[in-house]
Formats: structure tokens, C-alpha cells, sequence
């Protein structure tokens, strides 16, 4: 409607939403009331009508990486089969099932957990640290013990029974938790060297020694993530660089050292010469990238998974994707995981503990590169290397202890978003909200 001005009629060239009060009038805001020390930087995405917390974003990240992973390790699976099965039903009526339960399960309860208690009062009562010792026991107990299970020439598994257990995933979780406790007990410590750097890289490199010998990509991916913690944790750069160069010199001798490394290594470089050997697999993986075009063959319609695609349930699913469900699909993937890092990142950066930060960027920074190298290498960008793309790869262990990572991660968000809620809610003298908050005017505030 115009509006009439002196007789004449002018229209306004622009309307505010929501509208802001004027006068003596009130309008409440039904949207989050504005804090009396912000929050730094949004912490909810707002879609109308629905408005989330970044814990809740990542809820929902997780659990639709996890059916999508449960649906597509069921298609690779999928082999010729009579006209009355349907594999797609059976997705959700088999072990894969299960795991994904106990995955979502663990999520949550660690989600409504107080993350500090994994802090601990010290170093030595840190629940962090006896989780890191458990997983150097379990990681001895798989090279030295009858339950350690050699699959695919890799000795990884520990076995008791029908359940087993891969320890090298536990050892991503346990690594980053106990370096952030550890820079939060000894953070006036941790720039001297014998006291506060030599003690980290000593259990650092008794975790990583147990894990290299069979898992070199694991290792890589470890090393990579803990050395940039060591330098958020307060260690000065030349301790930081004499760590890096040692294991760059240990990482070529066991790269050089390894005839089947090597040969991989050789095979990235030519695939085709080695077509009959190690290249094989990088050349199948393109080939099956490349079947797939935009849109893909359709779900469970992939032609490599009949037996030409090695590991086409685990380590080369996002091959076996981007053949069923195209360009369009890998897209979907890379974004879920790019909206991960980018939340993970935002999580990390307001923080306002030592401990939560530091784990934050942690679990951040392992499940996202994990998913980068995981498609580097079956793109053919880097050598192949045994390493599953997070929630989505088949493996029962994998899927429990990244999502167990998220749900450690979204409870530094819950608890860090609670206790700035609490200090605004405190300066301003209010009582606890019982629902929506309103943010009252300052004419209704002298009224009251």
C-alpha cells in the first residue's frame, strides 16, 4: 500500500522482516532472544520454519551418512540373484543393520554426555588417558595374541568369538583425546622439552609404532592430524619440526623399505604398466568411475561390483557410487562431509575450553582428511592405501567409533552453546526460559 505524504502517494522502497518495535509497542521475538555477551559467530541455521543447533545439524550429517552407507554397502554386496530377492530390503535385516544401531546409539549417548568428563581432574586420572592405555593394550594383544586376525594379509582384527574389533580405529579417538587432556593438565609444561614435549611424542610413538606396522594410511592420517595438535597445544616449532622430519625419515624407509608399498607406489605412477599387478586396481576403480557418467547406472545396477572392483564394499565404495548414482551422487557425499568439516571447524574455533577446542578440531580434522584420502585414492590422486571413507565403508568398528567421534563432538557444542545460554540468561537476571525465549522491549523492561 502507498503511503500518503502530503498529499501525495509514495511507496516504500523497503519493508524490514521481522519488524522491529517502535514506540511503546512489544513484539517478542519467538527466535532465540539476543544474549547479553553473544554467542561468537551464528549458532543455529535458520530455515524457516525450522531452526538448528549445530549439534543437530551434525545429527543429521551422521545419520544420513549412515543409511546412505548402509544402502550402498548392501548394493556392493549385491551379486546375481534369483527374481524374489530384494536386496535393498535386506539392508535393513542384516549385521550391517545391527552396527548402524549401535553406531546411532553410541552417537546419541555420547551427545547428552558432559564431554569434560573425559578431562579428568589430572593427567593421571584422566579418563582419556587409561582410554589410550586400553588401546595400546588391545593393539600389543592383536601382534602378540592367538585373538589377533590376520584378513587380507593385514593383521588389524581381534576376535573372540563371532565379535571382532579393529583397535586402529579406536586408536584415532583415543590419540586425539589423550593430547588434548594432556595440553589442558600440563599447558604451562608443554613448551618445555623434556617435561612437556618428550613425554607426548614418547606415548605418540608408542601408539603409532603398533599401528604402522600394518596400517601404514591409519598412520599417515594420525601423524598428520597430532602434529598439528602438538603445535594448537603450545609446542614450539623447532620440537615440532625435528618430530616431522624423523617420522618423513621413518615413513620413506618403510615406504621404500616395503617390496608391496613400493610396487604400489610404482603402479600409481604408471597404472597401466602394471596393469596385471598392483595397477590393476587403480585402473578398475577408474573404470568404474567412469561407467557411471552424471546421473549414474541406478542403484544396485553397478556391473564392476560383479567381482572386477576389489574392496568394492570397503576401501572403493565411492567407486562404486559414483557408477550407480553418477556425478550427482559423489557430489552428495563430498557435500555431506564438507558441511561436516565446515561445522566441526566452527565448533572448534568457539570453544571456550583448552580441552574441548583442541578434541574439537581433532575429531574434525581425522574424520574429514580420513574421507578426503579415502577418495584421493580412489580417484587415483595418491598411491592406494587401506583406508575406509568414514560411515559409509562397510566395517562394524569403523562405523561405532567415527560416529562415537561425532557424538563426543556435537557434546562440545551442547555444552559450550549451554554455558553462554546460562551467562547471558545470569547478567540479564532472568529466570530459566521453559521454552521459547522472548527478548522484551526496553520501554516493557522500565514498566516491570
Amino acid at each position: 500500500m502507498p503511503i500518503s505524504v502530503k498529499g501525495q502517494s509514495i511507496w516504500p522502497t523497503r519493508v524490514a522482516w521481522p519488524r522491529r518495535a517502535t514506540g511503546s509497542q512489544v513484539v517478542p521475538a519467538l527466535v532465540g532472544a539476543v544474549p547479553a555477551r553473544p554467542y561468537v559467530g551464528r549458532s543455529r541455521f535458520v530455515l524457516a520454519p525450522l531452526s538448528l543447533s549445530l549439534d543437530q545439524l551434525l545429527f543429521l550429517i551422521a545419520a544420513a551418512l549412515l543409511c546412505f552407507g548402509l544402502v550402498m554397502v548392501q548394493s556392493a554386496d549385491a551379486r546375481v540373484r534369483g527374481a524374489q530377492e530384494t536386496w535393498l530390503m535386506q539392508a535393513f535385516n542384516n549385521k550391517n543393520a545391527i552396527h548402524a544401531m549401535i553406531a546411532m546409539a553410541v552417537l546419541t549417548a555420547l551427545w547428552r554426555m558432559d564431554y569434560r568428563i573425559l578431562l579428568g581432574r589430572s593427567i593421571l586420572g584422566s579418563p582419556s588417558v587409561w582410554l589410550l592405555a586400553l588401546t595400546i593394550c588391545m593393539l600389543v594383544a592383536v601382534l602378540v595374541t592367538p585373538f589377533g586376525k590376520e584378513i587380507n594379509g593385514a593383521r588389524r582384527w581381534l576376535s573372540v568369538g563371532p565379535i571382532g574389533f579393529q583397535p586402529s580405529e579406536l586408536a584415532k579417538l583415543s590419540l586425539v583425546l589423550f593430547v588434548s587432556a594432556y595440553a589442558f593438565h600440563r599447558q604451562n609444561l608443554i613448551h618445555t622439552f623434556t617435561k612437556g614435549f618428550l613425554p607426548l611424542v614418547l606415548v605418540f610413538g608408542m601408539a603409532a609404532v603398533l599401528v604402522v606396522k600394518e596400517d601404514f594410511g591409519t598412520t599417515v592420517l594420525i601423524a598428520a592430524v597430532v602434529i598439528v595438535m602438538f603445535l594448537m597445544a603450545g609446542c614450539r616449532w623447532w620440537q615440532v619440526s625435528i618430530l616431522v622430519a624423523g617420522a618423513a625419515g621413518a615413513g620413506y624407509k618403510l615406504l621404500m623399505g616395503s617390496p608391496f608399498r613400493r610396487e604400489r607406489l610404482m603402479a600409481f605412477l604408471d597404472p597401466e604398466k602394471y596393469a596385471s599387478g598392483a595397477g590393476y586396481h587403480p585402473l578398475q576403480s577408474l573404470l568404474t568411475i567412469m561407467s557411471g557418467g552424471f546421473w549414474g547406472l541406478g542403484l544396485g545396477n553397478g556391473i564392476q561390483k560383479m567381482g572386477y572392483l576389489p574392496e568394492d564394499n570397503t576401501d572403493f565404495i565411492f567407486a562404486v557410487i559414483c557408477e550407480e548414482l553418477g556425478f550427482a551422487g559423489a557430489l552428495m557425499v563430498i557435500a555431506l562431509f564438507l558441511a561436516f568439516t565446515l561445522i566441526g571447524w566452527r565448533i572448534a574455533s568457539r570453544c571456550n575450553n583448552l580441552f574441548g577446542k583442541m578434541a574439537a578440531f581433532g575429531i574434525t580434522a581425522v574424520i574429514g582428511l580420513q574421507a578426503a584420502m579415502n577418495v584421493a585414492v580412489v580417484t587415483v590422486s595418491m598411491p592406494t592405501k587401506g583406508i575406509a571413507l568414514p560411515l559409509i565403508s562397510s566395517g562394524g568398528t569403523g562405523w561405532i567409533m567415527n560416529a562415537a567421534a561425532i557424538g563426543v563432538l556435537m557434546s562440545i557444542e551442547r555444552i559450550n552453546r549451554k554455558e553462554v545460554e546460562a551467562e547471558a540468561r545470569a547478567s540479564r537476571g532472568a529466570e530459566p526460559a521453559l521454552g521459547f525465549p522472548v527478548q522484551l522491549h526496553e520501554t516493557q523492561k522500565a514498566t516491570v
